[in-house]
């Protein structure tokens, strides 16, 4: 059986845990040999990458309906910059022989805190909303908890990963995130 699909097999029966099997008590979900990379590393990354996605979405519906330009500008900085490291975090997970996608059960991801992209309805309301000053608001206020759940994801990684770009980008995602949160604010206050 080829690589790629037994770990899909793996990371499926598993969840995100490390899986042990019954009869040699052998790590389902173990690092690779050189150790490069570690289950945190994977998670982190199959989580980023759909919530990145839903950034990005957002962030390009903003720059085509945001009434203010500083709004504009933010949102166009936000897409380039997750664009980016949307890309970065695909080629790690292709090089890695790791699946993209992660199992989209929620149940699945309890035992660290749950999924941290925002609800599909949510990407939904702002899609339905027309371009303008309430789009503005709506926008900078679904964002900002959009990227609050990235901080906290990137959080998890910095604390357990182990790859050291991995946990770099992370580290990235963090302050950069963080940053955002604090100027949407002071967007919403005007």
């Amino acid at each position: 059986m080829k690589r790629w699909l037994l770990a899909v097999l793996m990371i499926a029966l598993s969840g995100c845990g490390t899986g042990v099997t019954e009869t040699t008590g052998v790590s389902l979900s173990a690092p690779p040999p050189d150790g490069s990379y570690n289950d945190t590393d994977v998670m982190y990354l199959q989580m980023a990458v759909p919530q990145h996605e839903q950034g990005i979405e957002m962030a390009r519906l903003a720059t085509e309906r945001a009434a203010r330009a500083d709004v504009r500008d933010l949102a166009a900085a936000i897409a380039a910059t997750q664009t980016d490291e949307l890309d970065q975090m695909r080629a790690w997970l292709v090089e890695w022989d790791q699946p993209i996608a992660y199992d989209p059960n929620p149940d699945a991801h309890a035992g660290h805190g749950g999924m941290h992209g925002s609800d599909p309805a949510v990407l939904q309301v702002l899609r339905d909303t027309p371009a303008g000053p309430d789009f503005d608001s709506r926008f900078l206020n679904l964002l900002t908890g959009h990227q609050h759940g990235a901080v906290e994801l990137a959080r998890m990684e910095e604390k357990d990963g182990r790859h050291p770009d991995a946990r770099a980008l992370a580290g990235r995602v963090i302050k950069s995130r963080t940053a955002q949160i604090r100027q949407m604010a002071t967007y919403l206050r005007r």
